[in-house]
């Protein structure tokens, strides 16, 4: 089960990622070192995203279903930025792709028109 169907399932409702809030993250301090990243880079900032908000869903679970306190700082609203920054990674990374295939498919062309 993905990550966001259990969020989903769990009742929790997750923000779409709009084009108004990449504007908002990209503003922050981690939305810019994220931007800054190169893209051979992301897809393990990714990985390493995922598994740090998959530890701490797994932490808020237990603390729930226990009625127990969550730990410092794990609460719906970290939980929820957390998986923010984590489209939003993963929305750069798609970003920088298709630059990097715009880009490579120009220079493709514009050798072509040179050798004719």
């Amino acid at each position: 089960m993905s990550v966001s169907q259990h969020l989903h399932q769990d009742a929790l409702s997750l923000p779409k990622l709009t084009h108004q809030r990449v504007q908002e993250l990209k503003q922050t301090g981690k939305g810019q070192r994220i931007i800054q990243e190169p893209f051979a880079t992301l897809p393990f900032l990714v990985k390493s995203l995922t598994r740090i908000f998959e530890g701490k869903l797994h932490l808020f679970e237990r603390a729930r279903a226990t009625n127990s306190a969550c730990p410092e700082g794990i609460t719906t609203d970290s939980l929820v930025e957390d998986y923010e920054f984590l489209e939003f990674v993963q929305f750069i990374m798609f970003t920088k792709w298709t630059e990097e295939q715009g880009a490579s498919h120009t220079e493709i062309a514009y050798g072509q028109l040179r050798a004719s």
